[in-house]
């Protein structure tokens, strides 16, 4: 019987199951924050959409408002525009040749308590390459399409399945990151011209 035991518990968390998750974001600038130069950073609301312009003499991190469920399942769905003028050039921070272009990027955040560099989770390999446009990005909650702080996939050995499946039923923040070079969130700013970036959708489906 102990051993029983011990082999149910050493299988560790199990993700979600059950119907999808259905979460839309509340957009309202006041709910969400911001790892940035300047900090705090200038949000706004256009409308219902969640508004910043990129700054050319500091930098854009992370944007990321309190989860209200924990526990995610189902599919994150994040809706996003880029306003340029002139000859607008976005530059990361990290300039190492990863061949990583400028982009924004989901991600989640989760209570790590414990879980090492299992706390964070990026969109791995879709996001968005920084220029005039827009895009709606689907990303299903499943191990394969998510990468953690050290760059491994959620699907890539025990323990990384482990850190993935633990950090979805523990999730305290979610948003996206702007990051470039080798870097997925070390920063964006602009410079010959100016960058508008318009949130219109974040949602699990």
């Amino acid at each position: 019987m102990l051993a029983l035991v011990a082999a149910a518990c050493s299988k560790g968390p199990t993700a979600p199951s059950g119907p999808p998750t259905t979460l839309n974001v509340s957009l309202n600038s006041a709910a969400w924050q911001t790892i940035s130069d300047p900090q705090p950073f200038p949000l706004r609301n256009e409308g219902s959409a969640l508004v910043f312009d990129f700054p050319s003499s500091g930098s854009m991190h992370y944007l990321f408002t309190p989860s209200t469920r924990a526990a995610l399942r189902g599919t994150l769905v994040v809706t996003l525009q880029v306003a340029t003028t002139d000859t607008v050039v976005f530059n990361p921070l990290d300039t190492a040749s990863c061949n990583l272009l400028p982009s924004a990027r989901p991600f989640f955040w989760a209570n790590d308590s414990g879980n090492g560099n299992f706390d964070r989770w990026w969109s791995n390999p879709r996001a968005y390459a920084l220029a005039a446009g827009g895009t709606t990005i689907s990303v299903p909650l499943q191990a394969e399409h998510w990468s953690s702080v050290d760059g491994k996939f959620g699907n890539a050995d025990g323990e990384t399945r482990f850190g993935f499946e633990k950090a979805l039923l523990n999730v305290t923040r979610l948003g996206l990151t702007f990051g470039g070079g080798c870097s997925f969130g070390h920063g964006i700013r602009v410079s010959g011209g100016t960058a508008k970036f318009t949130l219109t959708e974040y949602a699990i489906r």
